[in-house]
């Protein structure tokens, strides 16, 4: 805000300073005091906006002529319609702004007496251009601004004497703040609106609800630039997710491989393969394999191909690595994918659903192989480094088959649907045959790592140094003890009627012998081997103690119609032999026949009465019937009730 002494007010209105003064005391001109910066004493000063109208205009006045600027014109209407310059006071300039204002006065001044020398006016302008270059010092100039110039000055337009390039008004923005909320509530939105979808949004909403702000929103090129300043972290953050945020912005911790030794964690993860393959069963599907990593040198231990990623093929790529010679690991890091954390495995891990919790699995398979097991965080594929083995799976392996399709449909080429329709196709079998030479190729490649130690080794020397140098703690197992070790097991449950049963590829399989029927209620768990669905072993709940040894029992699953007569007879025998069993476990029990029931009960009837006698008491009250009129009652007589006569009255009143 500009400010005024006493003296120059008293100039402006033509009164004296005693009577300005009078009227600052009295409260009827509005002032502030400040310190005189020559001879440090207090003083009033009047604010230029507080003036009225008259004295400001010939305050300004007054400033013009000693900025050397024109007298400012009367306003005329134009002849035609044209974008007006914008006028601005001086007092809206900056102080920087106005010295620029001054010094283009000053310049286009001295420009017009300097042409005024020549005849041909045009002439003087380059030699006034180069002299100005060297009189001011990184000034921008040539005939054509001062042309620009002139035609502002000329036009009373201060701003356009304002050197608006060389950064001049960086780090400020002509979008009100207001204006700037509005749109960026549309643009920092999770559906990545655009910046003229927001703008035209803005720009509506503004007309009508703040039609105060419609006019003096820029053009959306100016927004581009506004939205291109927000941090990039609040942008993604905003727009595309809590993922991208933390995958791109927040700070990550540097895994340190130093302590880590070969075999202490295999990192395990699945991969669909890029590429159309026909199944054993026939049918066109997209493989996949189920893989394992050594994190120290980065070797393949092992890959199962299958059709669909589950527990199992991630026991039988474990089964495989240790019978190929990798040994069993401490420990492996699994992701929260459903084929890893099946509870007979290693257990439920980062899966806390309360209902996932109930089911009881007392033996868990990688308990048994002395294999800890540790969680990678939910949505953090960052974490686990065999992703990059998929990636070279890919490039170098998935884009060599002819069939290959790729992971998304830009990739698929044009030529693939015919291939799929006519079925010339690699086939799983193939792939089987494939899968351990690429494996192989993979490990012989140089080591990937960020330990300088190995730079210049292949990923499978890396391994061999390792166990050679016995630092390593090696396990291993053979075929007979995997096949006990990684047996699969069913949550807890009651022997039943039918036996005990496991579900498998969507049906229950049930398993008993002719025995189940004297253990029918026993709360057990069920340990089997996929590989050989054929019996499988009983155990106690509490204990883990080994019970029985049951074999399948097909002749318990029949189909609703049409059943073979042979199935039945199989169930009829199986029947048979159970009620067999307890009949002979009934004959165990009944081994004694010497004495019959009735007999027994004699026996028991006359023990417990041994001693038995009514007593009699010295005194007692005697009961004497009363006489008839006729004389003594006769007491000798006994009549009996007719019989015949009362079944009669009973047949009688029946129905009555």
């Amino acid at each position: 805000m500009e400010y005024i002494t006493v003296k120059e007010y008293a100039e402006l209105k033509g009164c004296s300073v005693r009577y300005t003064r009078m009227q600052i005391n009295n409260g009827k001109l509005e002032s502030v005091m400040r310190e005189n910066t020559e001879n440090k004493c207090m003083q009033y000063l009047i604010p230029v906006t507080e003036l009225p109208e008259e004295l400001k205009r010939k305050y300004y006045e007054r400033r013009r002529k000693e900025t050397g600027l024109p007298p400012e014109p009367a306003e005329k209407q134009p002849l035609k319609t044209v974008k007006m310059p914008v006028r601005k006071n001086l007092d809206e300039f900056t102080a920087e702004e106005r010295e620029q204002i001054s010094m283009w006065c000053g310049i286009i001044k001295e420009w017009l007496d300097v042409r005024a020398k020549f005849r041909k006016k045009t002439e003087a302008d380059p030699m006034f251009c180069g002299k100005m270059k060297l009189e001011h010092q990184g000034i921008n100039i040539s005939p054509d601004i001062l042309y620009r110039k002139y035609t502002a000055y000329i036009n009373h337009d201060l701003e356009g004497l304002v050197d608006h390039r060389g950064g001049w008004n960086k780090g400020q923005c002509s979008i009100r703040p207001e204006v700037f909320d509005i749109f960026t509530a549309f643009y920092l939105n999770r559906h990545q609106p655009s910046v003229e979808n927001c703008y035209n949004k803005t720009v509506a909403v503004c007309r009508e609800y703040y039609p105060e702000l419609a006019s003096s929103i820029p053009s959306s090129r100016t927004f581009r630039r506004a939205a291109e300043k927000i941090p990039k972290c609040i942008v993604a953050y905003a727009r595309k997710g809590e993922k991208e945020f933390t995958d791109k912005y927040l700070e990550h911790v540097e895994r340190n491989m130093d302590s880590l030794k070969c075999n202490d964690i295999w990192i395990a993860d699945n991969h669909t393969l890029d590429f159309f393959s026909v199944s054993d069963s026939g049918e066109v599907h997209r493989a996949s394999i189920t893989a394992y990593m050594d994190a120290k040198s980065g070797i393949i231990t092992a890959a199962e191909l299958c059709d669909h990623p589950n527990s199992d093929t991630t026991l039988y790529a474990l089964r495989s690595a240790c019978l190929q010679g990798y040994g069993l690991p401490l420990g492996v890091y699994f992701d929260n994918g459903s084929e890893f954390l099946a509870g007979d495995v290693a257990g439920r891990g980062h899966r806390k659903k309360a209902s996932w919790q109930k089911e009881e699995h007392p033996v868990q398979i990688l308990s048994l192989l002395g294999i800890t097991m540790t969680n990678a965080i939910p949505a953090n594929a960052k974490a686990k480094p065999i992703e990059r083995f998929f990636y070279t799976f890919k490039e170098h392996y998935s884009k060599s088959i002819e069939s290959y399709c790729g992971g998304k449909p830009s990739e698929r080429p044009e030529e693939c649907s015919q291939l799929v329709k006519e079925k010339r196709l690699i086939t799983d079998k193939e792939l089987r045959d494939i899968l351990p030479v690429f494996i192989r190729g993979y490990n012989s490649e140089l080591y990937g790592g960020k330990e300088k130690l190995y730079k210049g080794k292949k990923r499978i020397e890396v391994w061999n140094e390792a166990v050679r140098s016995g630092d390593v703690e090696f396990r291993t197992s053979d075929k007979d003890n995997l096949r006990l070790l990684m047996r699969r097991s069913t949550k807890i449950q009651q022997i039943k009627r039918n036996g005990v049963f496991i579900e498998w590829a969507g049906r229950k399989i049930w398993y008993k012998d002719e025995n189940t029927v004297f253990h029918i209620g026993e709360e057990v768990f069920v340990r089997f081997d996929p590989a050989d669905l054929s019996e499988v072993m009983v155990y106690e709940k509490d204990t883990d103690k080994f019970l029985y040894r049951y074999a399948c029992a097909d002749h318990l699953d029949l189909p609703f119609i049409g059943a073979e007569q042979e199935d039945i007879q199989t169930f009829m025998r199986s029947q048979a032999a159970t009620r067999k069993a307890v009949r002979k476990q009934l004959d165990e029990y009944k081994k004694y026949d010497a004495v019959s029931l009735l007999e027994a009960e004699l026996l028991r009837a006359k023990q417990n009465a041994e001693g038995y006698e009514i007593a009699q008491p010295e005194v007692f009250t005697p009961v004497i019937a009363p006489e008839h009129e006729g004389g003594e009652m006769n007491i000798t007589r006994v009549e009996f009730a007719d019989i015949v006569r009362a079944n009669e009255a009973v047949e009688k009143s029946k129905g009555a």
